[in-house]
């Protein structure tokens, strides 16, 4: 088994029982796919970099999970068949890794762009 952050960003105009349906069918997923959750944040809506399925802002979950490598393409086809999930990512961790402290800061794009707010 490996460790594996998983980042997962929900509709963030859906009503909070959606979400909440969301969320169980994830961790039902995870389970179902034989991964173990070690930890599970809530990171906020943000807004999105650019426009995801006409959305630009989405409610960010960050999920720290030890499962087998082949279980990656099963979740992956699961999110996809997910309409309020807009994106989805999974990344080796290292295994002494307890996942970020605290959420990332939230980018303000126009500082980034060079523009005065």
């Amino acid at each position: 088994m490996r460790l594996y952050e998983n980042i997962v960003i929900v509709a963030a105009d859906c009503s909070s029982e959606e979400q909440e349906e969301v969320l169980k069918r994830v961790q039902g997923s995870l389970e179902r796919f034989g991964a173990e959750i070690v930890r599970v944040d809530d990171w906020g809506v943000r807004k999105l970099a650019y426009p995801i399925k006409g959305k630009d802002k989405g409610h960010y979950f960050f999920y720290l999970v030890n499962m087998e490598q082949g279980a990656v393409v099963g979740l992956d086809k699961f999110y996809r068949t997910m309409d309020l999930i807009l994106r989805h990512m999974f990344v080796v961790a290292d295994e002494k890794s307890k996942g970020p402290e605290k959420p990332p800061d939230q980018v303000v794009f126009s500082e980034v762009e060079g523009e005065s707010p």
